[in-house]
């Protein structure tokens, strides 16, 4: 969702691969054949599958909306979006959990809108060895400045603190965890379980997203930028953390 950016304070980026080992929770992924689509005033989230492929490249070869993802150019066709939804099916399904979303109108708006994937989102990376899991989404430009990130948003995460979890030890960013640390003295910690985002500080209108959901903002960094034509660049990063609602 492409925005304006915003004027920055001064600040260090911070060393994201500083290491800490906590005890927390951790989902419990079911397999896409076995998830029941979450369905919401507009939207319905349901498993991306193969077939998905030609709406998909529609949201995917837009470049106002590539532009935040880490490759920052257009699939090419069809064959490339292949590609991308390869990430999230069987086998690598237990991996993620990130589905289709698709409109399902609005009140007296035209009914040929309705059942079109205007966006993919969710959790695209769940594995314990790279840390808390991450969380993201994108839509098709047509449909921004609607409210739908939000919508889709609060249903998914309420939907991910819904599902079974296991106890499990984990290495995480230590700024992730920073006040749970200093409350703490010696041993493994025992925090609440995290859902990350990671995005460019100059994406405002996904920031203003996440807060809206209660996330908050806990690191702030630059890098070398990964996107083909801006390597030579840096872009300016920021991580957001939600914790686990109380139980």
């Amino acid at each position: 969702m492409a925005s304006s950016s915003l004027p920055e304070p001064p600040q260090a980026p911070l060393p994201l691969s500083e290491k800490v080992k906590v005890k927390t929770t951790w989902p419990i992924i079911p397999p896409s054949a076995d998830r029941t689509p979450i369905r919401t005033e507009r939207l319905l989230l349901r498993p991306l599958t193969a077939a998905d492929a030609e709406e998909v490249y529609g949201l995917r070869n837009q470049p106002e909306v590539m532009i935040w993802t880490m490759v920052g150019l257009p699939d090419k066709n069809v064959d490339e979006t292949h590609v991308f939804l390869k990430r999230f099916l069987p086998p690598n399904d237990l991996l993620t959990y990130h589905t289709a979303i698709v409109y399902m109108g609005d009140a007296g708006e035209n009914e040929d809108a309705k059942g079109v994937i205007i966006g993919t989102g969710g959790a695209h990376r769940i594995r314990p060895e790279t840390g808390w899991p991450e969380c993201g989404y994108l839509f098709r430009k047509e449909y921004w400045s609607k409210g739908l990130a939000t919508e889709f948003m609060q249903a998914f995460t309420k939907f991910w603190w819904s599902l079974p979890r296991k106890e499990i030890e984990l290495e995480v960013d230590a700024a992730s965890v920073k006040e749970r640390l200093e409350s703490n003295a010696g041993g493994v910690v025992e925090v609440p379980e995290i859902l990350m985002a990671k995005i460019s500080r100059i994406n405002t209108g996904s920031r203003r997203v996440l807060e809206k959901n209660g996330f908050k903002e806990y690191a702030r960094w630059s890098e070398q930028d990964a996107r083909v034509g801006r390597e030579a660049d840096e872009v300016a990063l920021a991580a957001y953390l939600l914790e686990a609602p109380e139980t």
